[in-house]
């Protein structure tokens, strides 16, 4: 008998024990004897019992549950950046809730009221760079972990890639192949990981004395056929760009498919560095040259975090700042231009 949906009523009649003794010992509260508590707790094991997560919760007067808040869960940045979280909290006894906000700042500023409205363990998030967005977290006063994103007045637990430093990073990559006419495409203005890698292109463009082309610079909102769609813009200049950095993994894998099929060759005639280094980025046919952002370690570090928060809220706040890694794979190969 087992794999069956029980409750505690049910477990509490078959055993012929009270309601209160099973709470007592699913719960891990005191009050039960030791052979009870064994005999209880070999039962439900048998049977499969599964408890009522969130029946729990509300009997306690809280929510025994985190919610994580990010823009686009198709990104494959996001799925595995919340697979990685939810798998340790999870482990931990909460459950987690995932709202996509797909990047609209009224609709990220509701799931905050929703968390607080129910009482929500903990919140984290990947959230706009919006002055509003600050206002509210500033007012909420619930464990809070903000993953990749930098908001000037927030001063809780973060965790992020030096983004600025992954910039400079993708452009020095493309100097040493001798690139002197290097574009960006730039990912949504709300996000600031994306306005710190701007800043990082620009700032390794300024230092070797390179020129900087405001028709070089587009912008994406993250999404592959975006990158195709720009890849159309691209072929329309006078005067094109060697290299790209693009903004993330999945524009720059449309740019590509857009590119080859007009017979643009990819790095012959464009290379590529992007962000993010996805699994579909080391794929025979893409392998993409990408800044790593480990996303696995960014999101258990990011569930680590709020844990340390939920057993003790008092405790001081820490913003972790990851190292980017390039990897170089066959969308990077020295310029042919000469200038």
């Amino acid at each position: 008998m087992k794999n069956g949906k029980y409750g505690i009523s049910d477990v509490a009649e078959m055993l012929g024990v009270s309601k209160s003794t099973v709470s007592r010992v699913i719960n891990g509260n005191a009050g039960v004897g030791p052979e009870l508590r064994k005999k209880v707790m070999d039962f439900v094991e048998e049977i499969g019992y599964q408890p009522n997560t969130i029946a729990q919760s509300l009997s306690k007067g809280h929510m025994n549950i985190v919610a994580l808040i990010l823009g686009d869960i198709r990104n494959p940045f996001y799925a595995e950046l919340t697979f990685r979280i939810q798998q340790i909290l999870n482990d931990n006894g909460y459950m987690v809730m995932t709202l996509n906000s797909e990047y609209n700042i009224e609709r990220e500023l509701e799931f905050l009221k929703v968390t607080e409205q129910f009482n929500f363990a903990g919140l984290i998030l990947i959230t706009a760079q919006e002055e509003k967005i600050e206002e509210k977290l500033n007012t909420m006063h619930i464990p809070k972990v903000l993953v990749n994103r930098i908001l000037p007045s927030y001063t809780g637990d973060s965790v992020l890639i030096d983004n600025f430093q992954a910039g400079y990073q993708a452009v020095m990559h493309l100097i040493e192949l001798g690139h002197k006419h290097i574009g960006f495409i730039k990912g949504p203005g709300v996000s600031s990981a994306s306005s710190q890698r701007f800043a990082g292109y620009k700032q390794a463009i300024f230092n070797y004395g390179l020129p900087f082309d405001e028709r070089f610079v587009m912008e994406s909102d993250l999404k592959m056929d975006t990158g195709r769609m720009l890849a159309g813009e691209f072929l329309k200049m006078d005067k094109r760009p060697t290299a790209m950095v693009v903004v993330n993994d999945m524009t720059a894998i449309g740019l590509m498919d857009g590119c080859r099929s007009a017979g643009v060759r990819i790095p012959e005639d464009l290379s590529i560095v992007s962000f993010d280094n996805v699994p579909m980025a080391a794929m025979y046919g893409i392998e993409l040259t990408t800044i790593d952002q480990h996303v696995d370690e960014m999101g258990e570090k990011a569930a680590l975090l709020m844990l340390k928060q939920l057993k003790n809220k008092k405790t001081k706040p820490e913003r972790i700042i990851m190292e980017p890694t390039l990897i170089i794979r066959k969308t990077t190969c020295e310029c042919a231009e000469n200038e």
